[in-house]
């Protein structure tokens, strides 16, 4: 698995992919990008940092509410659809003090149109523990929406009883529920839960060659989340596919259970700055779609006197 330079900035597709034009014609009339369109809030403003994911607040650790009202924005590309999707992920603290993040995906223009401008949302509920230093979800909740076509899930984890509790409705009529037990000294973090924590150190230091599993809520027999940081030698044969260097930059590679953004594998990998923003990533083996490819495109940041910043809530829809 490798990042490799793509004409609009991105990744390139492996050596050798083709598409058959049948399967084309089903990309084109049935296409599902993943990604996240945030709007962006009238008073926001554009942070000093830039696509290279550096900005000049940086802290490898803290008190994690320090990412209230980061907006990271991003452009997704896939085939010869550049710039098709668009993607952003927050963090955020709504009227009633609870924090949250949300990610939320839209396939737009012309490949818009053709897929009825499908959208995934995802939202994590957070508590925030250990002195402020980590999050742990209250409730993770997916939606997929295809012109009037919801599909949702939602997860409830109870620490107080270790229950999870899970739902799933099709256009809001409840279809399946069930129950799990939470194990003794296990927290279940779901992608957006993870993101945060990782960034700010919970599950170890980020260096070259370090290895971290993560549990995570259990999905088709799958509970964790696995990380590689590449060390030395592995970033060179990166660096030689994708003709451009390394540099400060940590090369990511990322296995996740694949119903979490419906793909064959769960194989990800990410280009993160030095200051742990992911500036490309590369989404193996998206149903239908093959490869996707996402760059940053800016991070934003809504001011407020506390924590530095944090943005009006939004409601998941």
């Amino acid at each position: 698995m490798s990042l490799v330079g793509h004409n609009p900035g991105i990744i390139a597709a492996r050596p050798g992919m083709v598409v058959p034009i049948k399967r084309l014609l089903v990309i084109i009339f049935c296409v599902t990008a993943l990604g996240a369109s945030l709007a962006l809030q009238p008073f926001a403003k554009a942070s000093p940092a830039s696509s290279n994911g550096l900005y000049p607040d940086f802290q490898p650790t803290g008190d994690i509410r320090r990412f209230l009202g980061e907006i990271l924005h991003y452009d997704i590309s896939f085939l010869w659809f550049e710039n098709a999707a668009e993607a952003s992920v927050g963090f955020y603290q709504d009227k009633d003090g609870n924090y949250y993040s949300l990610l939320e995906a839209e396939t737009k223009g012309f490949v818009g149109f053709f897929t009825s401008y499908r959208k995934h949302v995802y939202r994590a509920t957070f508590e925030v523990l250990d002195g402020g230093t980590r999050v742990r979800s209250k409730k993770f909740e997916r939606k997929v929406i295809i012109g009037n076509q919801v599909e949702s899930t939602q997860n409830t984890l109870d620490y107080s009883t270790r229950v999870q509790f899970w739902y799933r409705y099709d256009n809001n009529v409840l279809v399946e529920t069930g129950q799990r037990e939470i194990p003794g000294n296990v927290v279940f973090d779901d992608i957006l839960a993870a993101f945060y924590n990782f960034r700010n150190g919970v599950y170890g230091k980020v260096a070259r060659g370090e290895n971290f599993t993560i549990y995570t809520i259990p999905d088709k027999g799958q509970n964790e989340f696995r990380v590689s940081v590449l060390d030395g030698n592995e970033e060179k044969k990166v660096q030689t596919l994708a003709g451009k260097p390394v540099e400060d930059n940590y090369i990511l590679d990322v296995k996740i259970p694949p119903e979490v953004f419906k793909t064959k594998n769960g194989e990800l990998q990410f280009w993160a700055s030095k200051n742990l923003i992911p500036t490309e990533t590369l989404v193996e083996d998206y149903i239908l779609l093959g490869d996707l490819y996402a760059k940053l495109n800016r991070r934003d940041l809504i001011r407020t006197s506390r924590f530095g910043f944090f943005p009006m809530a939004k409601e998941l829809p």
